[in-house]
């Protein structure tokens, strides 16, 4: 987390500790969340986090433990940017990329732009291994499946 990510944080950690008591209910978890821009978390999500921070059920959080649990969203939104950079690469006139799909077209195009020969038969069984949903393409969640199984991500 940066420093002004981590002010942020304790600012709105005060704005519901407003007793100073030191900790606040979980129930705020996905206002805080979605406040400082990490999206809105499905319920079953939400449900998981909030078991995996309060493995009491207190039903209270305090600061450290909310720091550390946002450190980690921080780090996998930076991850999930990085993973769509990346399926740019492939796809760099796309502007919506949970639609995009990767295509025989596109790896023909990055590998001859590599100075790679690799036969079309080779290049569309990269696709079929990927290519989970059968659709034809690799799209970004095949992408994303891919990346972090490799370990390149």
């Amino acid at each position: 987390m940066t420093y002004e990510q981590r002010e942020q944080l304790r600012e709105v950690f005060d704005a519901i500790d407003r007793t100073g008591r030191g900790f606040i209910p979980t129930s705020k978890l996905a206002d805080i969340v979605k406040l400082l821009g990490l999206g809105k978390p499905s319920r079953e999500t939400l449900e998981g986090w909030i078991s995996g921070i309060d493995p009491a059920n207190t039903g209270k959080i305090d600061y450290s433990r909310l720091e550390h649990f946002i450190s980690l969203r921080y780090d996998e939104a930076d991850q999930k940017q990085e993973i769509m950079n990346a399926f740019k690469l492939f796809k760099p006139d796309t502007k919506d990329t949970e639609s995009a799909r990767i295509t025989l077209a596109d790896l023909q195009r990055i590998s001859t732009h590599l100075g790679e020969h690799i036969p079309d038969d080779e290049l569309r069984e990269m696709i079929n291994i990927a290519d989970i949903g059968e659709t034809g393409g690799v799209d970004f969640a095949d992408f994303t499946r891919v990346m972090r199984k490799t370990g390149l991500f």
